[in-house]
């Protein structure tokens, strides 16, 4: 079955991609199994957290306008402040732009997070209606005791930033991607 789905990406998923965009037709062995289902669970949580969380943080009108009145700046054009503010949107419309950023910016209600709040998610990320070996459970918690290990020294880094970097914090990152 896992060797259907390798094939059924590349062929179908990656078919206009050279060489199926990297992605292997086959997996040969369990450290390639490893490998990918890592790239996987990666990209949906770590990744897609750090790139989509991050929006409203850097989301200043100057610094990305959602439209422009006027075309930008000639190379060699003389730039003063009134040619800026004559290019920038008008209020309205930057607002319109910060509350999208804002929205898509911020977690569900529901969200549940690998290093939850033990009060509010009552068994953590194995969850109250999983079903798991112990041997899958033992190796969850493993999971979560790394996460809190990398979880210290990401907040160790960020010690006296004016503008901390925590987007990969396994506290901020949600379990699943909500679709």
């Amino acid at each position: 079955e896992i060797q259907n789905f390798c094939r059924e990406i590349v062929e179908n998923g990656f078919r206009r991609f050279e060489n199926g965009a990297g992605f292997p037709k086959s997996l040969s062995t369990k450290e390639k199994l490893i490998e990918l289902l890592t790239a996987i669970i990666f990209n949906f949580s770590f990744y897609h957290a750090s790139v989509n969380f991050q929006t409203f943080t850097y989301c200043f009108t100057p610094n990305v306008p959602t439209c422009m009145r006027m075309a930008p700046p000639n190379q060699d054009e003389v730039i003063t402040m009134d040619r800026i503010l004559d290019t920038l949107p008008v209020g309205e419309i930057a607002f319109l732009g910060y509350n999208v950023a804002y929205n898509l910016g911020v977690y569900s209600p529901i969200e549940r997070f690998f290093l939850g709040d033990a009060a509010e998610d009552k068994l953590g990320i194995i969850g109250e209606n999983m079903a798991v070996a112990p041997e899958q459970e033992a190796c969850i918690r493993r999971m979560a005791e790394r996460m809190r290990e990398l979880k210290e020294k990401i907040d160790a880094r960020n010690v006296g930033r004016y503008l901390k970097y925590d987007l990969l914090s396994p506290d901020n990152v949600p379990l699943t991607t909500q679709t």
